[in-house]
């Protein structure tokens, strides 16, 4: 299933995984435009005090939609490599040496994108109620909060691919910048 023709990366695995990941990507950058903004309007019933009044947001729905799409692509690639630790063995190299290190950083990359659009979902839907004074602010979710999300979700879908890419590789035989270590049996035999 994740082998090619020749023992190589599945273009189709690839491709699969990359539109999720751009997917989850475009989610966070839209969840990004569309966050619930709080302005001060003054209040009908008190004379003095605000009430913070916010605009329609898609920015939660968006954001979940990039945790789930995340959630899938990373999976995905897991599941089609064996995660690393169950299955054969893979040719030791440079290629099985850089697939690790991808695959580390791409769940240290996953973790933090998860958990930062978790806090800007959760966040958005806050909503400072009731009457105010003009010296408190309407709570909203910082600015960039989205954006770090759907930068950390690009680093883990580079990290991610690059990851698949090498796994396939060491588990094909090759080694990432020149040949693998052998001794020849052949005479012997």
């Amino acid at each position: 299933m994740g082998k090619g023709g020749k023992g190589g990366a599945s273009a189709l695995v690839m491709v699969f995984s990359f539109l999720f990941f751009i997917i989850a990507f475009g989610l966070a950058v839209g969840a990004e435009t569309r966050r619930s903004q709080g302005s001060k309007v003054p209040s009908a019933d008190a004379e003095g005090l605000l009430v913070c009044q916010y605009t329609p947001s898609t920015a939660t729905g968006l954001a979940a939609g990039a945790l789930l799409f995340l959630l899938i692509a990373q999976l995905f690639i897991m599941i089609v490599t064996r995660c690393l630790c169950c299955g054969s063995a893979y040719t030791p190299g440079a290629a099985r040496t850089f697939a690790v290190l991808a695959f580390i950083f791409s769940w240290l990359f996953f973790i933090l994108a998860f958990a930062v659009l978790l806090a800007g979902a959760s966040g958005n839907k806050i909503h400072t109620k009731g009457l105010i004074s003009p010296s408190v602010t309407c709570h909203q979710v910082k600015k960039s909060l989205f954006a770090a999300g759907a930068a950390l979700t690009f680093l883990t879908m580079l990290l991610s691919e690059l990851y698949y890419v090498l796994i396939m590789k060491a588990s094909s035989g090759g080694s990432y910048g020149g040949p693998s270590p052998s001794v020849g049996m052949s005479t012997y035999a």
